[in-house]
């Protein structure tokens, strides 16, 4: 009886580590949260793409099908209907986010549709353009970063006015020393 609690609660666990990773990528696909992909735009070398929607389904997947194994555990036993149904429901989820997510690893243009804000990024702007986005986005307050995660057209007009400092560079009219160099 001991060994049967724990197995439940380590199935407990699961399902809900597995619920908090669907939910974390879940907001990274949305737009909701732009931290981990504008990290990504910092690191140094060779610049590798994020497909964060592949991760997503996987969770999705494995979080169905913990929560399968939950709703066997806590479904009445007796009646066949209503001890078999939602945990099939659950499973077959699971199977049709695992089968999506090898869709979509293997068709690029699916892999590149979420989030729309990254990979418009990477074709409008260069590796150099995007560095200093992903370091300038560390500048910026939390507040800020709050606000321009939530509101796409905003976030896209501080791009914009990044990449033109960039481009142009900053200019200080009140610096003395420009006007000599």
């Amino acid at each position: 009886m001991q060994s049967i609690q724990s197995i439940v609660g380590v199935i407990w666990a699961l399902a809900l580590l597995s619920a908090s990773m669907t939910a974390y990528y879940g907001a990274v696909i949305a737009g909701i949260f732009k931290d981990p992909l504008m990290a990504n735009f910092r690191i140094y070398g060779e610049e590798r793409r994020a497909y964060p929607i592949c991760r997503f389904l996987q969770a999705a997947a494995f979080c169905s099908w913990m929560l399968s194994m939950v709703v066997g555990f806590i479904t009445i036993p007796g009646n066949f209907a209503v001890g078999f149904f939602p945990p099939a429901v659950f499973l077959v989820l699971a199977l049709m986010s695992g089968a999506a997510s090898l869709a979509v690893r293997r068709n690029a243009r699916l892999r590149e549709m979420l989030p729309q804000w990254y990979f418009e990024l990477l074709r409008i702007s260069t590796r150099q353009e995007r560095r200093l986005i992903g370091f300038a986005w560390l500048k910026i307050p939390r507040k800020m970063r709050w606000r321009l995660n939530g509101d796409q057209a905003a976030f896209q007009s501080w791009v914009d006015t990044v990449r033109i400092t960039v481009i142009y560079g900053a200019f200080d009219p009140e610096n003395p020393w420009k006007l000599w160099t």
